[in-house]
């Protein structure tokens, strides 16, 4: 059954890591996709996390298509480890732990648990920036994640192989308590981090991963694994698309200044026609270097890499917060003012 969405919700975390509530859980909610509303300030986020590192990053959200819904997200406090540095320890010694919230309603959510998907892993540093998929063809959820394997060598499988040892690694679920033994889904030469996944109606599954530049890949097997990008006509092997850089011409859509891909879809009515093509996917992305919060994309087809299909989204309003690394749901109308009435101030 399809549910009718009118508006959407976006959980993040914010700031600096000033303070300890900045690497919290905070909710903002749209109308239409553009005009965002903060229903919190800064200092009081809607969820909070004070078990294993006592911060929560990172959050992506999810419908469960069997009901209720569903945050995972990273286990990690850079305030509470003193600032990012050479000595602080995250990618080392840090959590291999996901942090995970279930709810019936987006209203009520359950107590804030720790879920272990890493330390299988050899020398695991750390598990950060989950996202969960739904696969409807095997019904269960596809969970990935980034790990910096820090073994010098090992013949083990999960081990890193390729140049950076921070790898992309996937486990599957149906409940979002027991999950499967960690799988290497991503090893390349350069560092890999921060993938974002989307199915479309024809079951092309799309990729925006930030390795040295946000790089888009297509399968129709989200379970192949792989080593530097390609281009190739197996539909079950991920398959180069393009790279912001290339489709935009703007070296400041590389990694070295956008982090944190998020890929989403528009509702029906808030999907723009731009000069001529039928818009209907969104990819923002984290401009952490400059410390400016989102930049916004609208994508008319997530296969190509033609600058035509492809548009800044710079009418977007994301509200008085800076939001850094979250997820957008889309959401009925009752949602949206359930959500509001629970969690504004």
């Amino acid at each position: 059954m399809s549910i009718d969405t009118q508006a959407y919700l976006f959980v993040h975390f914010i700031g600096e890591e000033r303070n300890p509530t900045d690497e919290q859980l905070y909710f903002a909610l749209s109308r239409d996709g553009v005009h965002w509303r903060d229903l919190r300030p800064a200092g009081s986020p809607a969820l909070t996390w004070l078990g294993g590192e006592k911060g929560v990053r990172d959050p992506h959200i999810v419908r469960d298509p069997r009901g209720g819904f569903h945050i995972v997200a990273t286990d990690l406090s850079i305030y509470y480890r003193g600032g990012w540095g050479p000595n602080d320890g995250a990618t080392t010694n840090g959590s291999t732990g996901l942090v995970i919230w279930d709810s019936p309603d987006l209203v009520h959510w359950s107590e804030p648990r720790l879920v272990d998907v890493a330390s299988k892993i050899p020398d695991a540093g750390m598990a950060w920036a989950p996202e969960a998929n739904w696969d409807p063809d095997r019904g269960q959820w596809i969970v990935f994640w980034s790990t910096k394997s820090n073994a010098e060598s090992s013949a083990d499988p999960l081990a890193n192989e390729l140049g950076d040892p921070t790898n992309v690694y996937y486990a599957t679920t149906v409940d979002f308590r027991v999950f499967s033994d960690p799988v290497k889904w991503i090893d390349r030469k350069n560092v890999i981090i921060d993938s974002t996944m989307l199915r479309d109606d024809g079951g092309w599954w799309y990729r925006a991963s930030k390795d040295s530049e946000i790089t888009i890949e297509r399968t129709r097997n989200p379970y192949a694994t792989t080593y530097e990008v390609l281009r190739t006509d197996d539909p079950n092997e991920w398959s180069y698309v393009g790279t912001l850089t290339d489709i935009f011409g703007n070296g400041r859509y590389s990694m070295h200044y956008l982090e944190g891909p998020e890929l989403f879809r528009y509702n029906d009515e808030d999907v723009k026609v731009i000069n001529g093509r039928t818009m209907p996917f969104g990819l923002m992305c984290d401009q952490y270097a400059e410390s400016k919060g989102y930049l916004s994309f609208r994508a008319a087809s997530l296969a190509s890499h033609d600058p035509a299909d492809w548009q800044r989204a710079d009418d977007i309003d994301f509200g008085a917060l800076k939001k850094r690394h979250g997820a957008i749901l889309p959401i009925t109308a009752a949602e949206y003012d359930a959500i509001e009435t629970a969690f504004a101030l």
